[in-house]
């Protein structure tokens, strides 16, 4: 009785470990196939330097007909 005890938690934990096991995997894949791109405003004009855009708040090539520009 005891032995057959004994060999049940082995099985349990055992499985258990082998659930945990394949759930870190499967986030280590996902985390590991998740690509990035960068944001907008790094890929505009501000990261090369431009105008302050008053109204936006952000730097840009100077172009935004709405925009609020300090007069050189």
């Amino acid at each position: 009785m005891n032995t057959v005890l004994k060999a049940s938690v082995r099985l349990a934990l055992a499985t258990i470990g082998t659930g945990v096991g394949a759930v870190l995997a499967a986030l280590r894949f996902l985390a590991g196939a998740a690509e990035t791109a960068p944001a907008d405003d790094e890929l505009s004009s501000s990261v090369r330097g431009g105008l302050l855009n008053y109204r936006t708040g952000k730097f840009d090539d100077g172009t935004d007909p709405a925009g609020i520009y300090k007069p050189d």
